[in-house]
């Protein structure tokens, strides 16, 4: 993949503007065209409520149906929709559900999935249905509202799984995990989290629970066209601006590798915006 050696810093895009500089001015009235006439689309309503960064609006970029309450709103919606952000993510979506299919299909079907943060569980319940067999599935997520429309959509499916609300940063939620897991996917969780010790320290973690030999397949996000845009105008699910931590490869695969963790691949998406890792633990 493209080596990214330098991150850009996030204090850079957390601190405001100048309030003569033209940029400020930019990025006030567009947040505040999405929060009066934007409101008409769909996404960005979904956005406006729950947080561009949600797993509600993750869920809705992965439907890739723009909706609106006039033709206004759907004609945002439409290009909305297709930003270069939401484009990596369908597609890192994609790369996701091949990359556990070939997991699961190489385990034939002795895996016990742990997804630590479902979001709308999506790329995990789109692959259970196409054929993927398991011993059990286990979606968590923090919020309620994201296990319930996942269970929702596996119910759509025909697709058995079991659905828990828990932290995926707790060592005790971790611990709950039964049975031990061992295929675990992180996917569009450390790409939100500015810590870096948090997500350093969890793929520790991710290993303590898991049932060796195991896999675990997570996503990364190096770089983002748009990082300055989104940290001015959008919000996340905190309320807060979306300001996105991007990390270099180098320095993710060695957190990984300090925790036991050996990467068999890593595949980009055609915008090398996102990636999607795998990675062996003995």
């Amino acid at each position: 993949m493209t080596s990214y050696a330098c991150e850009q810093p996030v204090p850079d895009y957390a601190r405001p503007l100048h309030a003569l500089n033209p940029k400020r001015w930019y990025y006030d009235t567009t947040r505040k065209m999405l929060r009066t006439i934007g409101q008409s689309a769909g996404g960005v309503a979904i956005g406006e409520r729950y947080g561009y960064d949600s797993g509600v609006m993750l869920e809705y970029v992965y439907r890739n149906k723009a909706s609106g309450t006039n033709l206004l709103g759907r004609i945002i919606d439409r290009n909305f929709l297709n930003a270069p952000g939401w484009r990596g993510i369908r597609e890192r979506g994609d790369i996701l559900k091949h990359e556990l299919k070939r997991e699961l299909d190489l385990r034939g079907g002795d895996a016990h999935l742990l997804d630590v943060a479902c979001g709308g569980g999506r790329y995990v319940l789109e692959t259970l249905a196409s054929g993927a067999r398991v011993r059990s599935a286990t979606l968590r997520d923090y919020r309620r509202e994201n296990t319930d429309s996942a269970s929702a959509l596996a119910r759509e499916l025909g697709v058995s799984a079991s659905f828990e609300q828990a932290d995926a940063f707790s060592d005790a939620d971790l611990a709950r995990a039964n049975p031990r897991p061992n295929v675990i996917i992180v996917s569009g969780l450390h790409e939100i989290i500015p810590d870096n010790a948090l997500v350093k320290q969890h793929f520790h973690q991710i290993a303590a629970i898991a049932a060796r030999p195991a896999t675990l397949i997570f996503t990364i996000q190096p770089r983002h066209p748009q990082i300055e845009f989104i940290a001015r105008v959008l919000k996340s699910h905190t309320g807060e601006p979306w300001v996105m931590r991007l990390r270099a490869w180098e320095k993710t695969r060695r957190w990984a590798e300090e925790a036991g963790f050996k990467i068999r691949s890593v595949s980009m998406d055609k915008q090398n915006i996102f990636g999607v890792v795998v990675a062996d633990l003995r």
